[in-house]
């Protein structure tokens, strides 16, 4: 019978997934992770499997996270529109301030091509986003802050394109009013020239 675990997996497993985050797949060794996580090699390997493994955890616990920011932004705001732009001003200051972009977007680009498990984590993650986006601006245009002739579903999409774009652009170290540009303007995109005073 295995000896319990005299560590906090659950911790772990976040300092393992901000390991993730910062550096990618590969330019992090098993090494890192043991060094960085202060587990032997017997001990990561029994707690968390492989390399790989470890990486689809992290992946899925930093998954779980977000849809649970965006979900609480957009359905705790007075507004959809105000919920909306709380999401992309939220995800605006921490990516300016950490640097590391999106661990889902980052996944994407590094690992997604060449191994199925991250590409259709990355694929769910997009259609989650899209999905409560597209939500959002239903209830918009149900209370008349988004014209009910725009197509819901284009929408929830471009959204979620602008959200992790933001990201990627927050890699890139720019000035705070080119991130307040693009919420800006993502909102006014939204709710057309005529916008309810809410999206201000």
């Amino acid at each position: 019978m295995a000896r319990p675990a005299s560590f906090d997996r659950d911790e772990k497993l976040k300092e393992a997934m901000r390991l993730f985050w910062r550096q990618g797949y590969e330019a992090t060794s098993v090494q890192d992770l043991v060094d960085h996580l202060g587990l032997n090699r017997s001990s990561l390997y029994n707690a968390f499997g492989g390399k790989h493994d470890l990486y689809l955890e992290a992946l899925d616990h930093y998954r779980r996270a977000g849809r649970r920011a965006l979900r609480q932004h957009l359905r705790e705001a007075p507004t959809p529109i105000a919920g909306i732009r709380h999401a992309f001003e939220a995800v605006a200051t921490q990516a300016t301030e950490r640097q590391w972009g999106c661990f889902v977007a980052n996944a994407a680009v590094e690992c997604a091509p060449r191994d199925p498990d991250t590409e259709a984590r990355a694929a769910d993650t997009f259609e989650e986003m899209r999905a409560l986006f597209r939500e959002a601006v239903e209830q918009a245009q149900a209370a008349g802050t988004v014209a009910s002739t725009r197509d819901p579903e284009a929408l929830g999409r471009s959204l979620t394109n602008a959200f992790y774009g933001l990201h990627l652009t927050a890699k890139t170290n720019p000035p705070p009013s080119v991130v307040d540009d693009i919420v800006d303007e993502t909102i006014r995109g939204l709710t057309g020239p005529s916008r309810s005073p809410e999206a201000a």
